[in-house]
């Protein structure tokens, strides 16, 4: 791990179609309008994808294999900010911002080595049987959401183009380690399961709050990964309907890859005045 500081700049774009037809409309300009956004949002995984390529020079590739991370979305990222991920030593880890170019602190977290302290207070799924999509899928909303349930898991085959897409599009980064046959995942494409899963089985606007991953063995593409788990705690805050989303990711062995808690507002609250 490098005692140094490790900086990284991107400006911020929209990782898909400025669309209101699409799944989540807070990312797109007319549907973060309705909830009182100055534009449309940039997803919070994709965010996140930005930060890898510092933590990983700061912490090594033994962060992908055995390591943490935990972090808290503080600010809305719009398309064309500039972001600068600043990671520093702190202890035996390290602790990382992500600051807009108005000087606004967008993620603030922190990520090390080994299993973090959060890890066991992640919940499983009871029942890990894929299921595949409904052909309906209803609009999560207090009312309905699945709280302190299983979600229907899913079965997510990756293979290595797929993988190099995300992180050629997504997280724009071009590191060999994700690119070829049998290449590691990015993970901000592992971090985005947690929206995947959720997607599986219902509509939503949601907004990514905070995230909490531990790795707990390498992730590979070219194969079919499983992805299970559930609806924890639900919780209103500020007029936003919450839910810890926890999941687990699995290999084709058998073998649990990542485990992750996503606090997740399922249903945003409008807004008085514009952010």
């Amino acid at each position: 791990m490098t005692t140094a500081i490790v900086e990284r700049t991107i400006t911020a774009f929209l990782d898909g179609d400025d669309s209101i037809e699409i799944n989540n409309i807070i990312h797109s300009t007319a549907g973060a309008a309705r909830y009182g956004y100055t534009g449309p949002l940039v997803g919070g995984t994709t965010v996140y994808s930005w930060s890898i390529a510092a933590l990983i020079e700061a912490l090594g590739e033994t962060w992908l294999d055995e390591g943490w991370i935990e972090f808290q979305l503080r600010k809305p990222v719009y398309p064309d900010e500039v972001i600068t991920t600043r990671v520093e030593p702190s202890g035996g880890d390290v602790s990382f911002t992500m600051t807009k170019h108005t000087g606004d602190i967008a993620v603030r977290g922190a990520a090390g080595l080994g299993i973090a302290d959060f890890n066991p207070e992640i919940t499983n799924a009871n029942d890990r049987t894929p299921q595949p999509q409904p052909s309906d899928r209803p609009f999560i909303s207090r009312a309905v959401a699945p709280l302190g349930q299983d979600l229907p898991a899913m079965e997510i085959p990756l293979s290595a183009a797929e993988a190099a897409r995300y992180a050629d599009e997504k997280a724009r980064d071009s590191d060999p380690l994700w690119h070829g046959a049998n290449s590691r995942v990015h993970p901000g494409w592992i971090a985005q399961r947690a929206n995947a899963l959720l997607a599986h089985t219902w509509r939503y606007t949601a907004i990514h709050a905070s995230s909490q991953i531990q790795h707990l063995a390498p992730v590979h593409s070219d194969q079919t990964l499983l992805v299970s788990g559930r609806l924890a705690s639900g919780y209103e805050r500020k007029g936003h309907e919450y839910a810890d989303i926890d999941l687990t990711i699995t290999a084709e062995d058998g073998r649990d890859l990542v485990r992750m808690r996503q606090p997740t507002i399922y249903q945003v609250a409008p807004r008085t005045s514009p952010l």
